[in-house]
């Protein structure tokens, strides 16, 4: 926390009221038709009535650039402060800098008694135009300004910003209970109870010394019940991960907000914070009225908004989109190569890994959220949950990094640095109240978010087993230094980790590999097995696209379409926000058969067996398949795809049932480990026929008179001889050396070595 010494603060000198004229000042001069008075700010160069009546000339004039309406900007948000009756006109600085330059750089400088001015001039404005017959005690607007032309980071806040207006960004990571303030104090006299009414100035209440009905002195008492008060609330704001320097600890800075700008940002949010940088003194204990010599600073909000430009909002967060953008959205849900499109566009410098992209996009559109209250059950996630298991260097914490940012609300955190209390919740004493109260862990910060979590595997199992709560119930129970409660985690997650030995053992199951618990893995949606595989085209392509990212051209798949992050954002944005799709009963019946298809398959001790939460599964991914496509139904298509991105996700096209193992053989030439020891066995038999039959077999024998020779000895053992088994032991023997083969039908089969 910024501090600033009590003797560069200098003594606080008493300023006239806005309005007040000093007896020395000169006389007024003309501008235009307005008289206005030359009279200043004790200590400032701020002309009370020179000041109102330029921002009048703003409100008036100012005009956007490529506005469309005919009135200018602030004169039509004023009519639609009359609509609305909300009293807020929210300025933008920048247009006051186009406007003024003089009067913004007061309004930087001096925005204490500048924005009261402002206050002033606008519910004057306000009055002739649309006031007529309406008292001043049903309306008072207030002038927010924002989106100052510097943000400033929270490092740079020192002595020479005091008293300034300031911007600056950051993660709400606290947010305290909504405090009465008191602004008006009511006094009543002992002697006669006369009540004399005391506005706070500069949080200090000057008792009346004398009662101005009986001339008593020092009789006055404070009445609680008859002061004004105001809602007040505390918020902790700390750095973004972006705009930390290397090796240093994060900053936090403490704000305050009034009245309607409380409970406007949770804990998580990303927002950008306008307001007046102050310092108040510190007494040395509560029972001493004794100051310290330093101060503690905190920042007076007068505005902030929500950061969201190049990641998607969630459901219940208000969405604002322009006619234009909406009809690019439109037109990108009607693309017959919707998928494709999106598909490339998501991380477009990640070469290929097409399927786990798609696992990424479903997870970031999301399910629907169900509520089952009238049947007695609880709420049902619509987030999934994605596991990415692999081998190193194969993007894995890069897509967590892209998530990561494409997500408003989200925490970036590591297994082996994550405790179970910061990954939930942890207890901790109010600096100010001194009292318990709760911090928010990563979960809590990401609820409505995507929580990512590289290094899984590195995770303590004590640190493990507080995720199982938080990925099926979406909440955390808390039970600790006397506070009981249950906090919303409303979050998706995706964690990434390396196999057990770090790279994949093909001779171990895929449970044997991952090594997590069963509970934790069932709670997974989707569980992709990332695997190095040797393949000398796909090497050189992937060469190629990693030089090209280094080297000045551009590879092709940059050439191609792509939406830019911003709209895939907004599009997301609005696919979750607006479209809530329902299961057909075409779709419905295709998941019964998937599903019973899947408890078949996995009856074996060493598979990942499909349990009712891989049903669930399968309906969350159908869900947001058909958001993609902002459809309202889930057709067929959609639960067949769902099928298909967790059958590859788990690798089960190439899981031999009986062994639970994945054969690196099959992902690129198809046969199973069954079936290759089969073939093993057909060329034994191959060998002892040509064995038998030496002499011919050195001149060349027919591959169907063989054939029917391995038959023959294989059924005598019980063994059974297909001939695609047979041809493909030729190819073994063949690529031994041992024998040679001519023709294509009916080959020539010639034996060129026996051992």
């Amino acid at each position: 926390m910024s501090s600033v010494s009590q003797e560069s603060q200098g003594q606080s000198r008493q300023r006239p009221r806005p309005g007040q004229r000093n007896p020395t000042d000169p006389p007024p001069v003309n501008i235009g038709e307005e008289v206005v008075s030359r009279s200043v700010l004790w200590g400032t160069d701020i002309n009370v009535e020179e000041i109102q009546l330029k921002f009048k000339n703003f409100l008036l004039n100012f005009s956007e650039e490529d506005s469309m309406s005919e009135n200018p900007h602030y004169i039509q948000l004023l009519s639609e402060i009359k609509q609305t009756e909300i009293y807020v006109l929210t300025v933008n600085c920048d247009h006051i800098f186009q406007f003024d330059k003089q009067l913004y750089q007061q309004l930087i400088n001096y925005p204490s008694d500048i924005i009261p001015l402002f206050d002033l001039a606008a519910n004057e404005l306000f009055k002739q135009l649309n006031g007529e017959g309406m008292s001043e005690d049903e309306f008072k607007i207030q002038v927010r300004t924002n989106k100052l032309r510097h943000v400033i980071r929270m490092r740079e806040l020192g002595p020479e910003k005091m008293d300034m207006l300031v911007a600056i960004k950051g993660i709400v990571i606290r947010c305290s209970d909504i405090v009465p303030d008191m602004r008006i104090a009511s006094f009543r006299c002992a002697q006669c109870g006369h009540i004399e009414k005391v506005t706070l100035e500069r949080g200090k209440v000057e008792e009346p010394n004398s009662c101005a009905k009986c001339l008593t002195k020092y009789s006055f008492e404070l009445m609680h019940n008859y002061s004004l008060f105001s809602d007040k609330q505390h918020i902790k704001l700390q750095e973004t991960p972006e705009n930390i320097p290397e090796g240093e600890v994060p900053h936090t800075v403490h704000i305050c907000c009034y009245d309607d700008l409380v409970d406007q940002v949770r804990p998580g949010d990303r927002i950008e914070v306008t307001g007046i940088f102050r310092a108040c003194p510190m007494r040395v204990s509560r029972n001493r009225r004794t100051l310290k010599s330093i101060y503690s600073t905190y920042i007076d909000v007068v505005c902030y908004e929500k950061v969201h430009k190049q990641s998607f909002n969630h459901e219940e967060e208000v969405l604002e989109i322009t006619e234009e953008v909406q009809d690019k959205i439109f037109a990108i849900s009607q693309r017959p190569d919707l998928y494709q499109l999106l598909v490339k566009s998501f991380a477009p410098s990640i070469w290929e890994q097409d399927d786990i992209k798609k696992g990424l996009l479903c997870q970031l559109f999301g399910g629907n959220n169900k509520t089952f209250t009238e049947a007695g059950r609880g709420r049902f996630r619509g987030e999934l949950n994605i596991l990415l298991v692999g081998d190193p260097s194969t993007a894995k914490s890069q897509l967590l990094q892209y998530v990561h940012k494409l997500s408003s609300r989200g925490i970036y955190t590591s297994g082996k640095g994550s405790s179970a209390v910061g990954l939930t919740v942890y207890v901790k004493r109010d600096p100010e109240t001194k009292e318990i109260i709760l911090e928010s862990g990563a979960l809590v910060l990401s609820d409505r978010g995507i929580c990512c979590i590289d290094e899984f595997d590195k995770m303590d199992d004590s640190t493990r087993a507080m995720l199982h709560e938080a990925m099926e119930q979406q909440t955390i129970s808390v039970a600790k230094a006397g506070i009981i409660c249950q906090l919303n985690a409303r979050t998706a997650i995706l964690a990434a980790a390396n196999p057990k030995q770090s790279r994949y053992n093909p001779k171990m199951s895929v449970v044997e590999n991952i090594e997590l618990p069963p509970t934790l893995l069932s709670r997974f949606d989707l569980i992709y097995l990332i695997l190095d595989k040797t393949n000398e085209v796909n090497d050189k392509r992937l060469a190629a696209h990693i030089l090209a990212l280094y080297g000045d051209q551009r590879i092709e798949r940059f050439d191609e379409e792509i939406i830019p992050r911003e709209l895939l954002a907004t599009y997301i944005s609005y696919s979750r926000r607006n479209c809530k799709p329902v299961l057909t009963d075409d779709a419905s019946s295709a998941l019964t058969r998937a599903y019973v298809e899947m408890r078949r398959i996995g009856n074996s001790s060493k598979t990942i067996t499909a349990t009712p939460r891989q049903l669930e599964s399968i309906i969350r991914l159908s869900e947001a398949l058909a958001k993609m496509r902002l459809s309202g139904s889930v057709e067929r298509s959609d639960v067949e795809e769902a099928i298909r991105l967790m059958k590859v996700a788990t690798q089960q096209a190439a899981t031999d049932p009986k062994t639970g193992q994945i054969d690196m053989d099959l992902l690129q030439t198809g046969i199973t480990a069954t079936t290759r020891v089969k073939v093993q066995e057909t060329a034994g038999f191959i060998r002892t026929v040509l064995g038998e039959h030496k002499e011919n077999a050195k001149k060349g024998i027919r591959a169907r008179t063989v054939f029917e020779e391995v038959k023959k000895k294989s059924e005598t053992l019980g063994i059974t001889c297909t001939e695609v088994e047979f041809y493909e032991a030729l190819k073994i023997l063949e690529d031994d050396g041992l024998i040679s083969t001519s023709g294509k039908r009916n080959p020539i089969i010639r034996l060129i070595s026996f051992s």
